[in-house]
């Protein structure tokens, strides 16, 4: 019972990961919709350059996580190299922000989505950590 909930939790994070992943690849590979998420008004060779090498990264991560989803309790442990990536990228942007490249109030819809994708991934990959912890206090999970 704890192991089909745990595998129904892992499985909609992956998939909640592939699909924000697949929608990141729209900014990165259409300099117009990065003008108007991020306010970047230069989508030329640098932009393209580096933005080139991220969607090919994100697409990859993309299709770790669908085919994680086939076996999640299998490959849960691509849920804690997924958080590891998210804290990477929350990472680079607060560096950006902090650098005046971007103003902060265009990062927070991105950063209230990988809090939220952070605490899926968290607790489907820890369910039967804090399961039992729960139950040593007595406060049982449910199943």
């Amino acid at each position: 019972m704890v192991d089909d909930r745990q595998q129904r939790l892992l499985r909609t994070a992956f998939l909640a990961g592939a699909i924000t992943d697949a929608a990141a690849l729209g900014p990165l590979l259409y300099p117009p919709l990065a003008r108007v998420l991020w306010g970047f008004d230069d989508g030329g060779g640098a932009y393209r350059f580096a933005s080139g090498y991220a969607a090919a990264l994100m697409l990859g991560w993309t299709a770790l996580l669908v085919w994680a989803s086939r076996r999640p309790l299998e490959r849960a442990g691509i849920a804690a190299l997924t958080v590891l990536v998210i804290y990477g990228l929350i990472a680079t942007e607060v560096l950006a922000v902090a650098h005046g490249a971007l103003p902060a109030w265009r990062m927070i819809p991105t950063w209230l989505l990988q809090a939220a994708l952070l605490l899926l991934f968290g607790s489907a990959y820890h369910y039967r950590t804090a399961r039992g912890l729960m139950a040593r206090w007595g406060r049982p999970l449910p199943a």
